[in-house]
């Protein structure tokens, strides 16, 4: 919450010979001061200090960072002290006694973002510099960090906007009368807008993440059972009454067959509590246990019971990679044909690619785990491009439709409502309208400390 004072240690876990403790907030300098019994001064700069540590003086360097020039925007202290894992824990202890709390995955990073010092995809970019493995992540996540992404962005919406304004001012101007705005002025800016973002998601990686992901669904669809039936073993548990699961179960798929050029390439499936009509307590408790982990999942599969389809909630924060049509075999043969399945139960609105399997008769499962361990190969694909490109693409859709009505002299108004989605998406990217949740998922991705 912002207006508190947090720290975290922010250096590598384990002994070393120097380790850092980051305070951030608006008692961050009183309470360094009053651990060390001097003040500080509110000035960027380093003082030395004797910290208290169970009675017994420590030698500490204070690196001063006053906000608004801070990495969060709020006044910074970073204590330099040995790095003795108990000794850090000490200090830790005694701020918190002091009123500060302590900072959740994530929030130095956060605090930085809400108070304008970066942007969501430089955010993101953070989290994927320090996860990047290879020559090719360290560049992407560069690119966006150092502003590479926010030129495009910042591109393409100036062009949808211009155009948006060309269209809008001659919307109360009928044909042939002054004011009215030719055609050809409009999609002048709409081209370029098409052929930015088109240049941007070729320049992305195409990879899907693996890596985890979340078992979405109804109680009882079936989505235990499809661990087991996918991993071949009995994974976990499996009851015919709703709401068995109350864990989130972590299931390994790895690819094993000859031709697999590494064996130890895989994805991992949460097996998840199901959505009750009528939670408990305890059901409502498993739940939030479920959205907190989904929130560092890389995706999710949503998993449907065609004998009694039930589709829950769904949160823009977690992208749904596929739907799972589950328990096929409970239906007649001549119901199975997917387009009339589909249609019947008006279920064809949901996110695809769709697979139709059965658990119990392992009909579909050779197909859906081969897609899987597919997309597994490219996990090394950061979250946050995943998520910017997903974003590009729907801009960049948007804004082809929006181009191919004006070319055909469609409505000016459906126009005007296709590039308004189109800023809708490329506001997603920088966190100029990002909900909530979207938010907590980014920033659950970091450690503690960053």
């Amino acid at each position: 919450m912002l207006g508190d004072t947090i720290a975290a240690i922010a250096s590598a876990p384990g002994a070393s010979a120097r380790g850092v403790i980051r305070v951030s907030g608006p008692s961050a300098l009183t309470a360094v001061g009053e651990l060390a019994g001097a003040e500080l001064a509110r000035a960027r700069g380093g003082e030395r200090l004797l910290i208290p540590v169970r009675g017994e003086p420590v030698e500490a360097l204070a690196l001063i960072m006053p906000a608004p020039g801070s990495y969060t925007g709020e006044d910074v202290v970073e204590l330099h002290l040995p790095g003795s894992p108990v000794l850090l824990e000490c200090v830790l202890a005694d701020l918190r006694t002091a009123g500060v709390r302590a900072a959740t995955p994530g929030e130095f990073t956060r605090r930085a973002f809400e108070h304008g010092r970066i942007r969501l995809e430089q955010a993101e970019a953070i989290a994927d510099l320090i996860a990047a493995e290879g020559e090719s992540a360290r560049r992407l996540a560069l690119h966006a960090l150092t502003g590479g992404l926010r030129a495009t962005v910042d591109g393409a919406r100036a062009a949808v906007q211009d155009a948006l304004a060309l269209i809008e001012s001659g919307l109360d101007f009928a044909e042939g009368e002054t004011g009215e705005v030719d055609a050809a002025s409009w999609l002048a800016p709409i081209e370029r807008a098409q052929a930015t973002l088109a240049a941007a998601v070729a320049a992305l990686p195409e990879a899907t993440p693996g890596g985890e992901l979340l078992l979405l669904g109804a109680a009882n669809a079936g989505k235990s059972s499809l661990c087991n039936a996918l991993s071949e073993r009995d994974a976990v548990l499996v009851d015919a009454r709703a709401g068995t699961t109350r864990d989130v179960l972590a299931v390994r798929l790895v690819a094993t067959d000859a031709t697999a050029q590494n064996v130890d390439q895989g994805v991992t499936l949460l097996d998840a509590p199901g959505d009750l009509d009528a939670p408990s307590d305890l059901d409502a408790a498993a739940l939030r246990l479920r959205d907190q982990v989904g929130l560092r999942a890389a995706g999710a599969l949503l998993v449907v019971d065609v004998s009694a389809p039930r589709v829950p909630a769904l949160s823009a924060a977690l992208p749904v990679r596929a739907t799972i049509f589950t328990k096929i075999d409970l239906l007649p043969l001549t119901a199975r044909e997917p387009t009339v399945l589909l249609a019947a139960h008006h279920l064809d609105h949901l996110p695809r690619p769709h697979f139709f399997v059965s658990s119990s008769t392992g009909e579909g499962l050779v197909e859906l785990r081969r897609s899987l361990l597919a997309a597994s190969t490219n996990s090394h694909a950061h979250r946050g491009s995943r998520r910017w490109r997903d974003a590009l693409e729907h801009a960049l859709a948007s804004v082809q439709r929006a181009h191919s009505l004006g070319a055909t002299g469609a409505n000016e108004e459906l126009v005007a409502a296709e590039l308004g989605d189109a800023l809708v998406a490329l506001d997603a990217i920088d966190g100029r309208s990002s909900p909530e949740d979207l938010l907590d998922r980014v920033f659950a991705r970091f450690c503690l400390g960053k």
